[in-house]
């Protein structure tokens, strides 16, 4: 019975908060938006002290930002963002590097899914292939790392940043030699 009351006492509480909302004036207030100017012309950087706000207004015919630099006409002719992105879209972008594609791995044929002795084989195909191409990418850039370590030195770079290079370059030698010791067949 107690529980019951205490329902009951929840439920009429629940209602008499949304009678209170249902029944409050709702108060509106309509703000009309200023009207659109013409775009103002803004001041040139040397006209703008540094202690002055710059203003933004992005208003009708502006194109970018007032925060950018002035770039000469010239050199560099305006170009609308949307359209530009849009060409970027649909052509590329003619600065970014070529994509490198791996080839398309081995897939197991159905009688080597089959047969587990014919799918291990398979596996030790797969992973010659992976041990062959960290070896031959460890000999193409452990000189390369250490012709950097060779300039930051020169350059002055930390000791600390020097000790890392160095022992990323001590744990790819580490890993090739392992693997050239474990597998002597895939290497002449």
């Amino acid at each position: 019975m107690k529980k019951s009351v205490l329902m009951l006492l929840g439920v009429l509480f629940v209602l008499a908060i949304g009678l209170i909302f249902w029944l409050k004036p709702k108060e509106v207030a309509l703000v009309e938006p200023p009207p659109m100017k013409a775009a103002q012309s803004l001041p040139s950087a040397s006209q703008v002290a540094v202690d002055q706000p710059v203003p933004v207004n992005l208003g009708v015919g502006q194109k970018d930002s007032p925060l950018l630099p002035m770039l000469d006409p010239a050199t560099f002719p305006p170009v609308d963002a949307a359209q530009s992105m849009a060409e970027t879209r649909e052509h590329g972008d003619p600065r970014t590097p070529p994509i490198d594609r791996t080839p398309d791995r081995e897939m197991p044929t159905s009688a080597e899914l089959n047969n587990p002795k014919a799918y291990a084989q398979y596996e030790a195909r797969q992973n010659a292939i992976v041990y062959k191409a960290y070896v031959a990418s460890a000999d193409k850039e452990i000189p390369a790392l250490q012709s950097d370590v060779e300039r930051a030195k020169k350059e002055g770079i930390s000791p600390e940043q020097i000790k890392v290079v160095e022992e990323k370059m001590r744990r790819i030698q580490q890993m090739r030699d392992e693997l050239k010791a474990k597998h002597p067949e895939l290497y002449p």
